[in-house]
């Protein structure tokens, strides 16, 4: 099974050294650059020099791009060295031709096989397969697709579905090219005009005749291949997110996407529990024992160091490159996305509930003196000035809610966890992000444009999963994913669902409670008044004397009541428990439904990657859109003074 054992087949412990970040990890530069070319046979050997020499152009060039990038956007990547990939299928021909002149130039090769090691060896002849060897020992990544051979048809999907994988680990694609049109599925032709129409950059070395290097476009036009083009080229790739101020949707304060980064790139951990204040009322409004709740929070590196004992990779036993991809990458990146949007979401949470309690606790303050005085307890100024203090206080959290931008930390950092989140899944499957990017546009999510930019830096600098995709493998895969997030998932929103149910209910009941208590005050109130008018005069001043005592209190509970149950109001509609709960309850049933996909899957004989790549990125986007639609949920209740 060779997904489950290091890149050269034997076991090895990773170093498992902790780095001790202060801060959020910053990406490091990286660009990928994919080959489609022709085989040996359609390669004239008079051209092969001029088009190695035109690789090594092509090469050099984008190598100065990326490193006057990183130069030039050093401040929002990490200090390292730019990481430079190639990608190739190692097809006999133009593939090995290029990756021999990138593994010279020190760029790293990854290298998406269609069929098994062993199948692959067809392709070539005795000295062409120890070149492929060669250059199998020395890539940085191996993939060995599940193409199988037996038929023409059955080739041809599998190089198709190699020359995909290369466009979809690729920034840019070189096609060493003849120019005559395709002769048959998964060639040359076909995949630079796949690379075209998903918007990959192509760079066209004419296989045929000596003719200078050109960009290819999706139009069908050409422009020239120079260093002004290269510079363009590579900046639209590595670029930080936009400096452009806008003004973000319900905070009223101008912000751009560079500048939320570069404060979520200065962000420290924290390690006391703001959310404990949320935390115990939310757990006494849903029935629990509140008591349990922990006033510190793990640190980031204990969180790390945690991760790291057991990550997904492990679980599968896959190889030692992927299991340092989320031991010095993926598992950091989480981590710390996840650290930060705990902390600034018990903020806000503990925030405005802290703001629509107090305030009507500050009106209780207010009438106290109205029972206080005739029991010599206490005096109005001691209350009012209680008062005026827990006033100052929501006044000071409010403001400094706004002023750290608690509310829109919160979902910008939650949206990267969950996306970090899911790319562990992404990762191993050699699957893609799909279509929700469009909801980060409009009310306020220009600003978190950010977010994508980060996640797609951490995928040019992951590279590619390195393994075997043999069925044995897939039906690991499969299961793996099934039993570690599907199933947990389910269950996690199964009892989120519960819980926010509870509160909503009990919120209302409370509020209910809270105005129905005053009704009755007021009507018994009266009762008593009007009783007393209809009867003798012993009981007039019965009602009399009993009117001068309870009046105070009656004034004071019917100020007080109203106030608590907008407070049980005004939480219940800034928690969004209901609309939450039934989120998550829709996303539970849509996970077991997928669950079901992934039993079948993990439970065929000869179970396909298309199939497991589908149904992960069902499962990713499953969980994203429930995050993306938490996410308009919220963006519109910033944190406010109660009213």
């Amino acid at each position: 099974m060779g997904r489950r054992c290091a890149v050269n087949g034997t076991k090895s412990k990773r170093a498992g050294s902790l780095t001790q970040l202060v801060s959020p990890p910053k990406p490091a530069v990286a660009l990928r650059v994919g080959v489609t070319g022709h085989r040996q046979a359609r390669l004239a050997a008079s051209q092969i020099a001029r088009i190695n020499v035109q690789i090594d152009a092509v090469l050099d060039a984008v190598a100065e791009g990326v490193g006057r990038a990183a130069a030039k956007y050093r401040e929002d990547y990490a200090a390292a060295p730019p990481k430079l990939y190639f990608v190739s299928a190692l097809a006999d021909g133009a593939d090995t031709l290029a990756a021999k002149r990138a593994l010279d130039k020190d760029w790293r090769l990854l290298a998406p096989l269609p069929f098994s090691k062993d199948a692959y060896a067809a392709d070539f002849s005795a000295d062409d397969r120890r070149e492929l060897d060669e250059l199998l020992e020395r890539a940085d990544a191996v993939t060995e697709l599940d193409g199988l051979r037996g038929s023409a048809a059955l080739e041809e999907k599998a190089y198709l579905q190699a020359g995909v994988m290369t466009i979809m680990q690729s920034d840019f694609v070189v096609a060493i090219w003849d120019g005559e049109e395709a002769r048959g599925i998964g060639g040359t032709a076909m995949i630079k005009e796949e690379a075209l129409a998903v918007g990959r950059l192509v760079v066209w070395i004419n296989a045929a005749a000596d003719k200078d290097p050109v960009f290819l476009r999706a139009d069908g036009t050409e422009t020239p291949f120079d260093l002004e083009a290269v510079y363009a080229a590579v900046d639209a790739v590595v670029a930080p997110p936009p400096a452009e101020e806008i003004e973000h949707a319900f905070s009223g304060k101008k912000t751009h996407a560079r500048a939320a980064y570069r404060a979520y790139a200065e962000e420290t951990k924290h390690a006391f529990n703001y959310g404990s204040f949320f935390q115990f009322w939310e757990r006494v409004f849903a029935g629990k024992w509140p008591f349990s709740v922990r006033l510190i929070s793990a640190t980031p590196e204990a969180e790390i160091a945690r991760a790291r004992k057991t990550t997904l990779a492990d679980k599968i036993e896959a190889t030692l490159h992927d299991r340092q991809v989320f031991d010095d990458l993926i598992i950091p990146r989480f981590v710390w996305a996840d650290h930060l949007a705990i902390h600034y979401g018990n903020l806000y949470r503990s925030s405005y509930f802290f703001n629509y309690l107090f305030a009507a606790i500050a009106v209780f303050l207010a009438l106290l003196h109205l029972v206080t005085d005739d029991l010599e307890f206490g005096s109005k100024t001691i209350w009012i000035t209680t008062e005026v203090i827990l006033i100052i206080l929501i006044l000071g959290v409010t403001t400094a809610g706004k002023r750290g931008r608690w509310h829109e930390k919160w979902i910008d950092y939650r949206q990267l966890a969950e996306e970090m989140r899911q790319y562990r899944l992404y990762f191993l499957t050699l699957g893609r992000k799909t279509g929700i990017d469009e909801f980060t546009q409009g009310e306020g999510g220009e600003a978190a444009g950010w977010v994508d930019w980060y996640f797609a830096a951490t995928r040019r600098e992951a590279g590619m999963t390195s393994g075997s995709f043999d069925a044995t493998s897939i039906c690991v895969i499969a299961e793996t994913v099934l039993h570690e997030e599907i199933l947990p998932q389910i269950a996690y929103h199964d009892r989120k669902a519960a819980t926010l149910h509870v509160m909503e209910h009990r919120l209302h009941v409370l509020g209910e409670m809270a105005f129905a208590t005053t009704l009755l005050i007021c009507l018994g109130y009266l009762f008593l008044v009007f009783f007393g008018e209809k009867h003798g005069t012993d009981l007039q001043h019965q009602v009399y004397l009993f009117e001068k005592v309870a009046k105070n209190w009656v004034t004071m509970m019917t100020g007080f009541l109203p106030a608590l149950g907008a407070a049980f109001f005004g939480i219940r509609v800034q928690g969004e428990f209901g609309s939450t709960a039934e989120r998550s309850h829709a996303t539970a049933a849509q996970l077991k439904n997928i669950a079901e996909k992934f039993e079948k899957l993990a439970g065929e004989e000869t179970p396909r990657l298309p199939s497991l790549r589908r149904h992960v990125e069902e499962v990713a986007q499953a969980m994203l859109m429930e995050n993306m639609d938490w996410r308009l949920l919220y963006i519109s209740k910033p944190l406010n003074l109660p009213g």
